[in-house]
């Protein structure tokens, strides 16, 4: 398979159209690693890690808000698996990850037939799922924020009377 990438700013990462990630979490854990700049799981399920690769899209999925909701988005960074301890003395495996803006979409709204089929909305895995280009396509879409439209009122903006 051939991986299709676009490059910005010294940094490549996955184009539209190519598979990515689902990050199934609870919204603490979600919460904790946006807050690192993080992917976490638990240091068992490293294993999973190893199979994101810098620029790979990562999609963070809670079924605890409201009936299931992605919250965030994010490209895997270079720097490989890191270690945290947490208040609890629990072990997590790190990925570094650059989380871009977005809103919250629920379940029931990017909801189809390629999703029911992978048990979505019935029982939810913990940990990491492959999503095909196309699905993550789709609920980016949805969860990007919505573009400050230029308002400007009609009629003249500039003059050239008097100019020399």
């Amino acid at each position: 398979m051939t991986r299709h990438t676009a490059h910005r700013a010294g940094f490549t990462y996955s184009a539209p159209g190519v598979p990515g990630w689902a990050w199934v979490a609870s919204a603490g854990a979600v919460r904790r690693g946006m807050a690192l700049g993080a992917l976490r799981l638990p240091a068992r399920a490293d294993g999973a890690l190893r199979r994101v690769v810098p620029g790979d899209r990562v999609l963070c999925f809670t079924p605890e808000e409201g009936d299931g909701r992605f919250v965030a988005l994010g490209y895997a960074l270079p720097g490989g698996i890191l270690v945290d301890t947490d208040e609890l003395e629990r072990v997590w495996s790190c990925l570094p990850v650059a989380y871009v803006p977005v809103l919250p979409v629920s379940l029931a709204a990017v909801m189809d037939g390629a999703l029911a089929a992978m048990g979505w909305g019935l029982s939810l895995p913990v940990g990491l799922l492959r999503l095909d280009g196309g699905t993550l396509d789709a609920i980016a879409a949805l969860m990007a924020p919505p573009v400050a439209a230029m308002v400007s009122a009609p009629g003249r903006v500039a003059s050239l009377e008097g100019a020399d």
